[in-house]
């Protein structure tokens, strides 16, 4: 990765499409939501220690289908404790920025059907790296009162001086001047993972639990669990579908 500063790319259309039915007016509305719910979030560690039940939560997509699953495993995640799967229409578009309003309520449905409960849940989203420092992970903990952390895949706006160079290397990201999170190479030849606290966890104890969960794979090991359920899910569904 090349050397200097590593800017975020554009979190918000200057026009959305007019495909998403969502006017500008309707977006500042929301963003002052999530500004409001910003100032709720706990950037500390305020969960149940110790944590020994760790929950991973991802989303596939059939057409207008969500399909939400949750798998929460011991800590170490060496054993499965329960899994789960919903299905829910999606009645919000896809607007970046603003994917807690399309992604939270499957996400907190399952969380609170969940019989098994976790003491922290993983969540494929962005957490307190967000514009509004209210992504999909802290919106989520705050409605649901649980301690969230985002793992993401891709950058929102974090900037951050120099990506990780080898396995094990997290490098802090920032957006205002403000550290939103980390920059972290979990495994030798994928890209990085983008981990912030979602609520309720603080900016170093939600690297040192990303990096507990991890065993072989990319994602910690109860969100990657959570993603090959969710998308055998999702081909069990269209297979069905094609049939009928």
């Amino acid at each position: 990765m090349s050397r200097g500063v590593v800017e975020a790319p554009e979190y918000l259309p200057s026009k959305p499409s007019i495909s998403t039915g969502i006017k500008m007016h309707d977006l500042d509305a929301l963003g002052t939501i999530q500004r409001t719910l910003s100032r709720k979030v706990i950037v500390r560690d305020a969960f149940r220690k110790p944590v020994t039940r760790i929950g991973g939560i991802d989303l596939a997509f059939a057409g207008e289908l969500a399909i939400t699953a949750c798998v929460i495993t011991s800590l170490p995640p060496t054993e499965t404790l329960a899994q789960k799967t919903l299905r829910r229409n999606l009645e919000f578009p896809y607007v970046t920025a603003f994917l807690s309003f399309r992604e939270g309520p499957p996400i907190i449905d399952i969380i609170n059907t969940m019989e098994t409960k976790a003491d922290l849940f993983l969540i494929n989203a962005h957490g307190l790296a967000h514009p509004r420092y209210c992504g999909c992970a802290s919106h989520v903990g705050v409605l649901t009162g649980v301690a969230t952390i985002g793992v993401a895949a891709r950058n929102l706006c974090g900037v951050y001086d120099c990506g990780p160079q080898k396995v094990g290397e997290a490098v802090a990201t920032y957006c205002n001047g403000r550290q939103v999170g980390w920059v972290y190479q979990s495994k030798e030849g994928c890209r990085p993972i983008f981990v912030s606290p979602g609520h309720k966890i603080g900016l170093d104890s939600s690297l040192k639990m990303v990096k507990a969960c991890l065993i072989d794979h990319k994602l910690p090991e109860p969100l990657w669990l959570a993603h090959r359920l969710a998308n055998n899910e999702k081909r069990r569904v269209c297979s069905t579908a094609t049939k009928t």
